[in-house]
């Protein structure tokens, strides 16, 4: 076991391949990212609004509501800046946060696509004059696992639906300690890698009530029972120069013997409520609550002694407002403007530190042709304490998504 202190931490640009970058994407499997649709992520991620022409990707049951193939997708521009009682580095990331097809038949609704679930990225040292000689350790992390899923909702009374949210989850982890010893040539790099694979799946209701003809009461509940994932592990110890190439020793540590060539990784479970009142095509106010269980995340090859993965809390509330969405003089009151503040509460905690988070979303969605949009969203965040030589991390993110949608198994009234 082994306990990491953040004396200091620079994170450096290396490219856009990475949707984040994070010291605490250091722990577990990664940072776990704030995936929805770019609508619902600027309504703080809220889950209870679901109509006929978007997705809503956490919540399958949502798609017995829709009446149009939809084609979404999403891509993230990241920009944080990292502050300890030292340093304040800078770094900025992009990727593409979701890409799926939704379809309506005349019996159900079905939905596939790609979204992230967890990213690593990170470089951190850690210099330490105590010992004889001197050393310098460095830590670099890449990779995250993706989620590939198949989601099925259907209308099983009027106005209530059920639905059902399988996931294949995919990908590498990768950390390298480096240590480089004072007046000494060659350095020592520990390479860690673990392939993850996995299933889960969630299920989700959702019930909509109109009153008076004109207010509409939204609902939904979401569960994901816990699921285990495999991880492949592997580990090396080799010699290399101060210029990165090979130096000459290079070996293969046998996990087998202390049982970490395969292991498992713990998904816990979770449930969400979400509740909201609108009119339609007008405004949406809701709120959205979810509670994540505890002991999940774990990367046992990674194992520290410092570092606690309890049971959290994520709250959310937002909504919108469409002045008239069929106004013929007044282009501005044919947007779609978008407001939402989430909160999470707890599950990662880093020397007995609760690490929180908090992001204030807004936007506009822009009406394409037909009933497509394209949507531009933005977030303003922290996340993360200077206590106990932690870093506080403040983000800012713009948030660009298009949803195009289109009639399909429709007879031709003409040929």
């Amino acid at each position: 076991m082994r306990k990491l202190s953040i004396f200091f931490i620079f994170i450096s640009i290396l490219g856009y391949s990475q949707s984040s970058y994070s010291p605490y994407s250091y722990f577990g499997v990664g940072e776990t990212n704030f995936s929805a649709t770019v609508e619902n992520q600027m309504m703080g991620g809220n889950t209870a609004y679901y109509d006929s022409v978007h997705q809503n990707m956490n919540n399958a049951a949502s798609l017995s509501k829709l009446r149009f193939v939809n084609y979404s997708v999403g891509v993230d521009l990241k920009s944080t800046n990292y502050l300890s009682n030292s340093i304040n580095e800078k770094s900025t990331a992009a990727a593409i946060n979701y890409i799926s097809v939704a379809i309506p038949t005349k019996l159900l609704s079905f939905s596939f696509g790609i979204k992230p679930k967890t990213s690593v990225g990170y470089l951190l040292e850690n210099d330490d004059k105590s010992q004889t000689p001197p050393e310098l350790n460095r830590f670099t992390g890449s990779g995250g696992i993706s989620n590939a899923f198949v989601s099925i909702g259907f209308e099983l009374f009027e106005n209530w639906g059920i639905g059902v949210s399988s996931s294949y989850a995919f990908g590498n982890l990768n950390h390298d300690h480096t240590k480089i010893l004072e007046n000494i040539e060659l350095f020592t790099s520990v390479l860690s890698e673990s392939s993850i694979s996995g299933l889960d799946y969630n299920l989700s209701t959702v019930y909509q009530k109109t009153f008076n003809e004109k207010i509409t009461l939204y609902s939904s509940i979401v569960y994901q029972p816990e699921a285990n994932y495999k991880s492949k592990n592997s580990q090396s110890i080799s010699t290399i120069n101060p210029n990165g190439s090979y130096g000459g020793d290079s070996e293969e540590i046998d996990l087998s013997v202390t049982g970490l060539k395969n292991t498992n990784v713990k998904i816990p479970s979770s449930l969400s409520f979400g509740l909201g009142f609108g009119e339609d095509k007008k405004w949406f106010l809701g709120l959205n609550y979810m509670r994540t269980d505890e002991g999940g995340f774990k990367n046992q090859l990674m194992a520290l002694d410092n570092v606690d993965f309890k049971s959290s809390q994520t709250f959310s509330v937002g909504g919108f407002l469409l002045p008239k969405y069929d106004s013929f003089t007044n282009y501005f009151k044919t947007l779609t403007y978008r407001v939402g503040l989430r909160y999470k509460s707890g599950g990662l905690y880093v020397n007995n530190q609760q690490i929180n988070e908090i992001g204030l979303n807004f936007g506009f969605g822009i009406p394409l042709a037909g009933i497509s949009s394209a949507n531009l969203g933005f977030e303003f965040g922290q996340r993360g304490t200077n206590k106990a030589s932690l870093v506080k991390e403040k983000f800012f993110s713009i948030r660009i998504g298009v949803s195009l949608n289109d009639l399909w198994f429709v007879r031709s009234m003409y040929n």
